[in-house]
């Protein structure tokens, strides 16, 4: 995980060089198109990267979601025989 997030953070830097030279008055048209091109890809991919992310927060979130539900049962299991 630690390689996506340097992946990713280094797709972020990208795409805030890509806005910093939009952003100048003289901008040439063709270049500026390729420019925005690249930007659009690095969204995508970040977004995916993001998603992916997401994803296994959600996984693992669940698995201990079951493991805390599976704790309780067992207290209450317990409880319920007199130990």
């Amino acid at each position: 995980m630690p390689r996506e997030k340097e992946n990713l953070q280094s797709k972020i830097h990208e795409l805030e060089k890509i806005v910093e030279d939009l952003s100048k008055k003289d901008v040439d048209v063709e270049v500026g198109l390729e420019k925005f091109k690249e930007g659009v890809a690095l969204i995508k991919v970040c977004r995916w990267q993001l998603k992916k992310a997401e994803n296994e927060f959600r996984r693992l979130k669940n698995e201990l979601d079951i493991e805390e539900d599976g704790e309780f049962e067992g207290e209450e299991e317990k409880e319920d025989k007199g130990v």
